[in-house]
């Protein structure tokens, strides 16, 4: 699953547990092995072309995933920014071994750890339009949350004032 998915993913989970940040976190990690068990894109390794198109792919999508952490804990309200980021954070952990390993030779997690991720892995060479999908539905959902909790701080206040 694409990291930015993930990240998606998290933001909405951050924004349903406002002052829970260690729980946001936990579920966000869960979400990463719900979201890695649904069908999605995988890269041939052994075709020739198949670590180069990695790389390419993991770069455009690492890139893209940063921003969507930055837009979301920017549009979050205050109180929910703390566990969005939070859960945004889980979500992408265990992704993370991946530029871990690539720039730096360290695998950061434990064998079983690493097995587990990767024995709930989904993947197809076929499974593209299936992230493109995941992450059109997140974002959508993630500005509809963010916009209707906007909306209900506003007539909080303006119910207050």
């Amino acid at each position: 699953m694409f990291v930015t998915n993930h990240v998606l993913a998290g933001a909405l989970i951050g924004q349903a547990m406002p002052g829970r940040p260690l729980a946001a976190f936990a579920a966000g990690v869960g979400s990463h092995l719900v979201l890695d068990a649904a069908p999605h894109w995988g890269c041939d390794f052994h075709s020739p072309e198949g670590p180069d198109l990695f790389l390419e792919v993991a770069r455009r999508d690492g890139l893209l995933g940063l921003a969507a952490m930055a837009a979301a804990a920017m549009a979050v309200n205050r109180e929910a920014r703390l566990s969005t980021v939070a859960a945004m954070a889980g979500a992408a952990l265990l992704d993370l071994d991946k530029p871990l390993e690539h720039f730096f030779g360290i695998r950061p997690f434990p064998d079983v750890v690493t097995r587990i991720h990767k024995g709930i892995q989904n993947e197809s060479v076929d499974g593209m339009g299936n992230e493109f999908a995941y992450g059109i539905a997140f974002a959508l959902t993630d500005v509809v949350a963010i916009a209707g909790a906007r909306r209900r701080r506003s007539h909080h206040r303006a119910g207050a004032g």
